[in-house]
């Protein structure tokens, strides 16, 4: 069974294999994968430069079970130190699979404020790549930039290059790690009530746009929904605020694959 798990994850590389992760944070999966303009902690993996916005010291945790498949279902961690004069400091961990495929990744990040309303952060990321059967293992990097434009005090753009080095991932076909670029936005319509859309591009996939939308209706409660074109999936999640405790759980639903929960907490030092 594991041999023919694995023979599905090799040849699901647009889905599994050799990823740069897209998002992290299941406030991301519950608003269909947006999150560029998202200045959590989360931020450090999802854009270096919304995370130069991160006005407190932060720690999260997430768990996601790809698919209901545990033999690729991710666990992250993200900490991110936040100085008043210089920049924010971020380091993240993320690791999917089983013993004969697995994949890690160890990011770090540094941003910080540019000008008024700019920020900028650039990313570090160092991959691990271990597949059983005698494959072997591939140890390598890539880069990321991101840049968070916050307009108003209801509007806000990010923009975010993952892998921008085109790391190769092995030398036949000229196998590499995604490059992928990402254009957001998000808008309040009150406080109440906020639309973030993205547009995201590979280069070797057609056009992913994004959007979600997030409610709330209490000052500890958020409602979220979200969709997304390449793959077509819809998702929808919730989360609950407790002092400086965050708890998110959301479901990512694709047609032919099925679901995908997942879960994290955030914490937050005064």
């Amino acid at each position: 069974m594991k041999q023919v798990l694995l023979g599905l994850l090799l040849l699901s590389s647009g889905l599994i294999f050799g990823q740069v992760f897209p998002q992290m944070g299941a406030r991301s999966g519950g608003l269909g994968g947006v999150g560029l303009t998202l200045s959590d902690v989360y931020a450090i993996y999802n854009n270096p430069g919304a995370f130069g916005a991160l006005d407190e010291t932060s720690i999260g945790l997430n768990y996601e079970n790809r698919f209901l498949l545990k033999e690729i279902s991710t666990q992250s961690l993200a900490f991110g130190y936040h100085t008043t004069n210089q920049g924010n400091f971020g380091l993240s961990f993320q690791q999917n699979g089983f013993n004969l495929f697995r994949e890690m990744q160890v990011g770090l990040v540094y941003s910080r404020q540019l000008f008024k309303g700019f920020y900028g952060g650039f990313g570090l990321n160092l991959h691990r790549l271990q597949i059983g059967e005698n494959y072997g293992t591939r140890n390598t990097a890539s880069g990321s930039l991101g840049i968070f434009y916050q307009a108003e005090n209801d509007l806000r753009f990010g923009v975010r290059v993952q892998n921008i080095s085109r790391t190769e991932l092995a030398e036949y076909e000229d196998e590499r790690f995604p490059t992928r670029f990402g254009l957001g936005f998000a808008y309040d319509f009150s406080e109440f009530l906020t639309w973030l859309a993205e547009i995201e591009k590979t280069i070797v996939h057609p056009i992913n746009i994004k959007s979600g939308i997030e409610v709330n209706p209490h000052e500890a409660v958020y409602l979220r929904l979200g969709v997304n074109s390449y793959p077509f999936q819809s998702s929808f999640g919730f989360g609950f605020k407790v002092n400086q405790l965050y708890f998110d759980m959301a479901a990512l639903w694709h047609n032919t694959l099925g679901i995908s929960p997942s879960a994290g907490l955030k914490y937050s030092f005064n």
